[in-house]
């Protein structure tokens, strides 16, 4: 669980991860060098589950990624949001996943809003229900989706910790978007899983970075290009040179989207 500055959050967000069952596991808060009290929120925990380490300076969330990858000892990873939600059995429905998969180096879930106080609405929950079941379906092309989209792969992600040996760990130069940038390095050379069930909740508040990409899809859609671009010309994703997935092309049916979402989608229910 990588963390700044979410005193108001963190509490609610570990209190959901220690509650799941039918699994054993550990939760490694990174503080990442907050300016607020979450370092000592999360430090209250009395659980001998739960480990806390700080950051001198702030490093972003691919630098706490990297460093529990080199603190644990689980076969399995998964990342936690520290103002967001995990729904029960969800840890272990995803590591059902992978299990099940012994080709999938990762899995993720459906997921639907909550405001800063921890509630939602019928409307809202009905329409992110609608938009996965039309936008992602079990069988996803996730190496085009993810060129043309680039939000599939959200908000619980669980690794199979041995997929970063074969693809090296998360890129400490991005300051976001380093689970896009690891999912396509994954896509070539393993699959990815969903667990199509709604097992996360998503806080939307003003300082949650998933509102800021919003409020700058358009430099999203940009960084996104840009990362494909470094990992096609450095061969690190070897099908961004295949035919089948032509890296302009799809860029361009990605802008397109991006136009459509803009001029004609509708916010969510609680999102306007």
């Amino acid at each position: 669980m990588p963390a700044y500055n979410t005193e108001r959050f963190i509490g609610k967000a570990m209190e959901s991860v220690l509650r799941q069952t039918g699994i054993d596991f550990e939760l490694i808060v990174v503080d990442d060098a907050s300016r607020d009290n979450t370092a000592e929120v999360a430090l209250s925990f009395n659980d001998p589950r739960v480990k806390v380490l700080r950051n001198s300076v702030n490093r972003g969330p691919a630098f706490c990624h990297n460093l529990v990858i080199a603190r644990s000892i689980s076969p399995f990873i998964t990342h936690v949001d520290s103002d967001d939600l995990v729904l029960p059995s969800a840890f272990r429905k995803m590591i059902e996943a992978l299990r099940t998969n012994p080709d999938a180096g990762q899995a993720h879930c459906y997921f639907f809003d909550i405001d800063e106080a921890g509630k939602t609405t019928a409307a809202a929950f009905r329409a992110r229900k609608e938009q996965f079941l039309k936008d992602r379906p079990p069988d996803m092309d996730y190496k085009r989706e993810l060129l043309v989209r680039g939000t599939v792969i959200n908000h619980l992600r669980t690794y199979r910790r041995e997929i970063f040996d074969r693809v090296g760990q998360f890129n400490e130069r991005l300051r976001y978007a380093e689970d896009f940038e690891m999912a396509l390095r994954i896509l070539d050379k393993s699959s990815i899983r969903l667990v199509p069930e709604f097992l996360y909740c998503l806080r939307l508040h003003p300082g949650s970075t998933t509102r800021r990409m919003a409020s700058t899809s358009l430099g999203f859609f940009l960084y996104r290009v840009w990362i494909c671009w470094q990992l096609s010309k450095t061969g690190q994703v070897r099908f961004l040179k295949n035919g089948e997935y032509n890296l302009n092309l799809l860029v361009f049916r990605g802008f397109q989207k991006l136009l459509q979402d803009l001029l004609y989608s509708p916010p969510l229910p609680g999102q306007r």
